[in-house]
């Protein structure tokens, strides 16, 4: 008799489908977000992805490899077959779920969705509430996935090959069974990404692809799978104790050349203004009128950075000089029950009344637990405003009427006082109340217009502040949370992609001028206590902006750590180094200069630098020493 491998051609044929929609999802990946990537961009790319596909389709599809290769004798019968295809359709849905999430939400996180991306879901109820806003702004997705649905039904209706009964015999389950062995080994091989010594990880994409083009050679499943496995920080032992301070100290006294003088401290915190729409920056360009107006009388950061994408990773930097150099925010991170040396906490320490305002939903993002955790007293959210009419419908209480209510609750409190307010109206969707609707012009991009309303919102605030008591003894602090999208290419290479506004606007009217250093949001604490003639340790991967002139930025991207110093920025993934650029002739960041001998010497100056920072970063939260708590 011979044997019937019908259900093994099936079952082929039936992967290779899971295969193709990968490849096509990497595709529509690729083209919804062209501008994003370095052109051109090698066909190989493409095929170097399959083998990390290949990892995800491993996982995804467990189930449907044991039913159509279990040797049972109710193989072919309809119930069983049914079970079949619901098993293929489970893994196959779910890779396109996940892979067209980022499709649309790249632009703004610019690096495949992690494992995060569930625990943030589950922080608050943002997701509720914004769902079926999301659903009518990219309702293309919505028919995409169907689309694909659709077609991998049809596919695997005409992969089937005709079904014959065979007599349950030894012989025919043996060999069912040896090839249900052989295909399981395979998976196993999958889950691994290969026979290679070490599993495969997602440093590994960029053994294939420039460091910009990362995002393209991973797939969203593969990014979760591997985050959810392994997010943990690992200890890391590239310099010994001794030699490692010398290199890189996080510990740092505040050397303030003040007495201490009881400011009030505001930082406002800008959703998503990317420096690109601020028109100090870009000859007049832009959509801020006012901030433009306020920076010629405050001392600006000319060289600044957010020291993250996403709104959830902005705190920590700010607050307590810890930056996002890992997958998980440190917010929902294994580490955020850590002591810190928090902004917030000190200025308590010294009498300060603390509160934080944001008029979104109470508890989205973390925010409210991690402001605690900062040393932050009050925590005011959307339950505590008042009047719920000036709710957009989406974020929260739109900006003009928030921020006026700020300005009145910051005459109540008692001085000196620390608040910070985040605004949120430049926020997708992009809603101005109504009644602007025809105020401010649409601008290029969406978010053109809600920045212009933000601005003026803004100016409303200081206004009525500026009749205030308080006023004039207080330290306004603006920094936006993080970028967003842009039309000028310089502001799309690793560093512009972080690139923001930050200036510090004193009411006395003693402090002017510009700072060309690198500054990021990790050196606003510092910055801040030395302002205040605060005299305290702490520890934070930022430093005081008038005392430290050798300035450099450090972030991570596109699951590529980079450190900016003077002119020159290194690209690491994590093994190795994988570019460098210098900035000053190359602002788009075309020419590697890696392998150039004329730059080895400044490779390795900075590679040194940065695996100091990031040996001092993971043992420091490992092992909970993140704070010195010595406040004079």
């Amino acid at each position: 008799m011979n044997f019937n491998y019908s259900y093994l051609i099936s079952y082929l044929k039936q992967i290779g489908i899971a295969f193709l929609v990968f490849t096509i999802c990497r595709l529509l990946f690729f083209l919804f977000n062209l501008s994003n990537f370095n052109e051109p961009v090698p066909f190989a790319v493409f095929i170097y992805g399959i083998r990390f596909d290949y990892l995800a389709v491993a996982y995804l599809f467990v189930p449907f490899t044991f039913f159509a290769l279990l040797p049972v004798s109710f193989k072919y019968k309809k119930g069983y077959q049914l079970v079949l295809k619901s098993s293929f359709h489970l893994g196959n849905t779910l890779g396109i779920v996940l892979n067209l999430i980022d499709v649309g939400y790249f632009q703004y996180s610019l690096k495949r969705s992690t494992a995060d991306l569930f625990q943030f879901l589950g922080t608050g109820n943002d997701v509720l509430v914004l769902l079926p806003q999301y659903m009518v702004d990219y309702w293309y997705l919505f028919l995409i996935l169907i689309a694909l649905i659709g077609f991998s039904e049809w596919l695997f209706n005409k992969s089937k090959h005709e079904l014959k009964t065979e007599p349950f015999t030894l012989k025919t389950r043996g060999i069912q069974l040896l090839f249900l062995l052989l295909f399981s080994a395979l998976t196993v091989v999958g889950f691994r990404g290969g026979i290679q010594f070490k599993p495969i990880d997602i440093i590994n994409a960029a053994n294939y692809a420039t460091a910009k083009n990362i995002p393209i050679v991973l797939n969203t499943p593969f990014s979760i799978i591997k985050t959810v496995l392994n997010d943990q920080l690992k200890l890391l032992n590239y310099f010994e104790e001794s030699q490692l301070v010398s290199i890189y100290n996080p510990e740092t006294t505040i050397k303030p050349t003040i007495k201490p003088n009881k400011k009030n401290v505001v930082i406002v915190i800008l959703e998503s203004f990317a420096k690109e729409y601020v028109g100090f920056f870009n000859n007049g360009k832009g959509y801020t009128p006012f901030l433009d107006s306020l920076m010629n009388e405050s001392y600006v950061f000319t060289n600044a950075y957010s020291s993250g994408n996403r709104s959830i990773e902005s705190l920590p930097s700010i607050f307590a000089g810890i930056p996002p150099l890992m997958n998980t925010p440190y917010i929902i991170s294994n580490y955020s029950a850590n002591k810190i040396d928090a902004l917030p906490a000190i200025l308590k320490t010294a009498g300060y009344n603390t509160s934080f305002y944001h008029g979104g939903n109470n508890g989205t993002m973390g925010f409210s637990g991690f402001t605690a955790t900062a040393g932050i007293d009050e925590y005011y959210g959307k339950n505590e405003y008042p009047h719920k009419n000036d709710d957009d419908g989406a974020w929260g209480i739109a900006d003009e009427p928030y921020l006026n209510y700020f300005s009145a609750e910051l005459t109540k409190k008692k001085t000196p006082f620390f608040s910070t307010i985040f605004t949120l109206s430049s926020h997708h969707p992009f809603q101005v109340p109504e009644k602007y609707k025809n105020t401010f012009a649409e601008g290029e991009l969406p978010i053109h217009k809600t920045i212009s309303y933000t601005d003026f919102a803004l100016k409303q605030f200081f206004e009525i502040s500026k009749k205030m008591d308080w006023f004039k003894n207080t330290i306004f602090v603006f920094t936006s949370d993080h970028s967003s999208t842009t039309l000028n290419p310089t502001y799309s290479t690793f560093i512009g992609n972080n690139a923001i506004p930050i200036f510090i606007y004193d009411a006395s009217g003693t402090l002017k001028g510009k700072n060309n250093n690198y500054f990021q949001h990790t050196d606003i604490t510092p910055t801040v206590l030395s302002l205040l003639g605060i005299n305290t340790s702490i520890v934070s991967f930022g430093s005081d902006a008038f005392f430290d002139n050798k300035k450099h930025f450090v972030g991570f991207a596109r699951n590529t750590y980079f450190l900016a110093q003077d002119s020159l920025i290194l690209l690491y993934d994590g093994e190795k180094s994988s570019g460098l650029f210098d900035l000053s002739t190359d602002s788009l960041m075309l020419n590697n200069k890696i392998d150039s001998l004329n730059f080895v010497n400044q490779k390795n100056t900075l590679e040194t630098k940065l695996k100091a920072i990031l040996q001092q970063y993971n043992n420091r939260l490992i092992n909970n020493k993140t704070s010195l708590t010595t406040t004079k």
